[in-house]
């Protein structure tokens, strides 16, 4: 057998490699009756779907590789790379794994830029890299710098939301052995946003369930409500805690000689907190006016008597 193709015009050679100087173009056109054949201009396959090769491996069907970055140097810069495939349709790309079949329907149905099919257990889509998938929305502008800022799996960036997530177990999941399992920060809002018609709004599982913490003097925790109380505590099933009587409990002393303790002079009615001594006596503080043109003011919570816990 001959050599493939060397220049344009030659014929092209199975078997052999073919070369141009110039590109190759191929044209389906309609039949003067019942129009076009097949649902497809080109197909490369492999008799009866199976090769047997030198090396322990498949074979693929087409490979594709754009060219590289060109460096010219002076004036005329860099030449960029090109792509190894471009793909214009309903879908750019359709891709199916062997075990999953074709459906034609799905793919008019879908129109994207690439539809991956995958089965139960095996992905549609599968993506590795320093980021295994960027998304932007249209009218997103591209930031590499944010890309490149931590590795991550996905990566969504819009005008909208970034990344959103809707199912039945979950709408989105995160996992992680040694740090956060979701993080969420903002300059101006929340940084974690909860929401539910017949429940709670945000639910914490853990040890403990939930922690909040308030950098420099700001709060570690905030609760406002409409209507109800602003806090709920669920109290647990006990006996009796045994009979009452009176008691007169034992209060910090604050006058003249003795101003108390430090507690924030901008404090916000409502405000609660508690002081530990250096004996370990912990008490419990409430602020009951605001601050204004005078310092806030702030009342011990008075408490019955002390016992050693048996739970």
């Amino acid at each position: 057998m001959g050599s493939g193709a060397d220049n344009a015009g030659d014929d092209m050679v199975v078997g052999r490699t073919n070369g141009s100087e110039e590109r190759t173009i191929l044209v389906a056109k309609g039949g003067a009756e019942g129009g076009y054949g097949e649902d497809y201009v080109l197909r490369v396959a492999i008799e009866g779907d199976q090769v047997l090769r030198f090396v322990h491996e498949g074979v693929d069907a087409v490979h594709t590789k754009g060219t590289v970055a060109l460096p010219l140097g002076g004036s005329l810069g860099t030449v960029p790379p090109g792509n190894g495939l471009v793909a214009t349709g309903a879908n750019g790309v359709v891709g199916y794994v062997h075990a999953a079949p074709r459906d034609k329907p799905h793919e008019q149905q879908v129109q994207a830029g690439v539809l991956g099919s995958g089965t139960a257990a095996l992905p549609g889509v599968f993506g590795r890299g320093a980021a295994g998938v960027v998304g932007y929305s249209s009218g997103a502008a591209r930031d590499t710098s944010w890309e490149a800022a931590d590795p991550s799996a996905v990566l969504g960036r819009a005008t909208g939301i970034g990344v959103r997530g809707k199912g039945d177990d979950g709408g989105v999941r995160g996992e992680s052995e040694n740090n956060f399992g979701v993080e969420g920060k903002s300059s101006l809002a929340p940084g974690v946003r909860g929401e539910s018609a017949q429940d709670a709004g945000v639910q914490g599982q853990g040890s403990p369930g939930v922690w909040g913490l308030g950098p420099g003097a700001a709060n570690g925790g905030l609760f406002t409500s409409e209507a109800g109380a602003q806090l709920r505590l669920v109290p647990r099933e006990s006996r009796s805690p045994g009979p009452s009587g009176p008691t007169t409990p034992s209060a910090v002393l604050v006058d003249g000689r003795n101003p108390g303790p430090e507690l924030p002079r901008n404090g916000r009615a409502g405000e609660l907190t508690t002081l530990q001594d250096p004996s370990g006596t912990c008490t419990l503080w409430f602020c009951v006016h605001d601050s204004g043109e005078v310092p806030a003011r702030w009342a011990q919570i008075l408490l019955g008597p002390t016992f050693d816990g048996r739970a």
